[in-house]
């Protein structure tokens, strides 16, 4: 499925209706370049979990912890350097166990560390504040879910 969004408030408002049907376990892998809507999204995603703190990238931390209707975690793989050991390092199988909802960002560089079930979602640049965004479910789950995105933006 593909949306064209209008404005960064297009984009947020997006993650907002999926974050509100998120469940422990859900993975979204997000793609895309520098200033693509990645983070924006992500924002959303965290209003529609009842997350009240503020929401930036973890770039330099690599991982943040937030709570709301779910935990989340916010994941951004773009300094990792070595993929395989970096992640070991920060325990990354370990909350994939656990009931978390996880968002990564630059997640291309990672998507073999990653479980075959998720929802690929790739930001493009097609204007000022336009955003072409692609959603790639992967199972049964995420299939669902973006059906009932559908469903929402209609």
């Amino acid at each position: 499925m593909e949306i064209v969004s209008k404005s960064s408030e297009h984009t947020y408002k997006i993650g907002k209706i999926i974050g509100e049907k998120l469940k422990p376990r859900d993975i979204l892998a997000l793609i895309g370049d520098l200033g693509s809507g990645k983070t924006t999204f992500v924002k959303g995603l965290a209003e529609g979990l009842d997350i009240k703190n503020p929401i930036n990238s973890p770039s330099f931390l690599i991982i943040k912890e937030y709570k709301g209707k779910y935990p989340f975690l916010h994941i951004d793989v773009y300094r990792l350097k070595n993929p395989e050991i970096e992640l070991f390092n920060i325990g990354f199988e370990e909350y994939l166990k656990d009931d978390y909802i996880i968002a990564i960002e630059w997640a291309d560089r990672i998507l073999s560390y990653l479980p075959d079930n998720r929802l690929e979602v790739e930001f493009f640049h097609i204007g000022n504040a336009e955003r072409k965004i692609i959603f790639r479910p992967k199972g049964e789950r995420y299939k669902n879910l973006i059906e009932e995105l559908k469903e929402c933006l209609s």
